[in-house]
């Protein structure tokens, strides 16, 4: 029989193994990730590319924490000007009031981390932009770090989402957990316009919108993450098309390697198995069309890639 092990050893051992563990359980939800199976063979359908208005993009950037970024992309097109996205709102806090405690610490510290620093409408006046002038608010889905920020635009924006998102947004909410706030859900009642898809093949997917009906902007179904999120295409020239694919990416790393996402992030997924397939589908794409600029709606590093590290700055082409 071993000898009793000494309390202050095992007070020590306890002592050394918490924090070991804390450390392993963090690295766990931050970084674990595993190789999803394969997007399902699908034709592409590429776009006719030869007669897109000349239009611009600019980077709407109100907060940043080390490589992530809460940015909206202003599509800046003769018919109208378009925001895709918009980050928190200044009331982040106050919105956030009647949440349970942990829901309430847990949205400060990932979503509530991205700011603002700088009011939407202040940085869409830097950019040249007046806020009460937006043709359409088009977030990529209705989480609070992308649509927050209408909070602060006039209340006449027109908002474009997705039928099962506005379906969503217009369900009972409770404040608690990852859903729609319920602040958002009351500001945005009476101003949503649904996104009428049809069947027309874009690149992966079945059906599209085109906003314009001239090839700039093409909005499709990417529903996983939420019910109705969706991705955009921007073309500013046959040789250069933007991918904005909100939170149904994540960053790089994922795409390039066809990974899930890290478990703190796969949390706020609506249903993880359409999330996954969706990723997957984004991974297939990625490969087959290496041109296209894929920009996941949080990662700094693709936003620098297209702009610099200009934020408030505009490309043309």
């Amino acid at each position: 029989m071993s000898p009793p092990v000494p309390r202050r050893r095992r007070r020590r051992r306890l002592f050394l193994a918490v924090p070991l563990f804390l450390v392993g359980y963090g690295l766990y939800l931050f970084h674990w990730r595993h190789t999803l199976p394969s997007a399902p063979p699908h034709p592409r359908s590429p776009a006719v590319l030869s007669a897109v208005p000349k239009l611009s993009v600019c980077w709407i950037e109100t907060g940043k924490i080390l490589a992530d970024t809460g940015s909206g992309l202003l599509v800046r097109h003769p018919r109208g000007d378009v925001l895709i996205d918009a980050g928190n709102s200044s009331a982040f806090s106050a919105e956030l009031a009647g949440y349970p405690l942990l829901d309430r610490l847990w949205m400060k510290a990932l979503p509530g981390a991205l700011g603002p620093t700088t009011a939407l409408p202040t940085a869409l006046q830097a950019a040249g932009v007046d806020p009460a002038k937006l043709r359409w608010f088009l977030p990529t889905h209705a989480h609070i770090d992308h649509v927050g920020g209408l909070m602060d635009l006039p209340s006449s924006t027109e908002v474009l989402l997705a039928q099962p998102e506005i379906d969503w947004v217009l369900a009972p909410h409770e404040p608690r957990g990852v859903g729609v706030v319920p602040a958002h859900a009351a500001r945005l009642r009476g101003h949503m316009t649904p996104i009428v898809f049809r069947h027309a093949p874009y690149e992966r997917f079945d059906d599209s919108a085109d906003l314009f009906d001239d090839g700039s902007v093409v909005v499709v179904p990417l529903y996983g993450h939420t019910p109705g999120a969706i991705g955009v295409f921007v073309t500013l020239s046959p040789g250069r098309r933007i991918f904005h694919v909100g939170d149904a990416a994540h960053d790089w790393r994922g795409l390039e390697r066809g990974l899930s996402e890290a478990p703190i992030l796969a949390r706020s997924n609506d249903d993880p198995a359409r999330a996954d397939a969706v990723l997957a589908s984004l991974t297939a794409l990625h490969r087959e069309a290496p041109e296209l600029l894929f920009l996941p709606a949080h990662a700094r590093a693709a936003w620098v890639k297209i702009f610099g590290d200009h934020p408030g700055s505009c490309v043309d082409r």
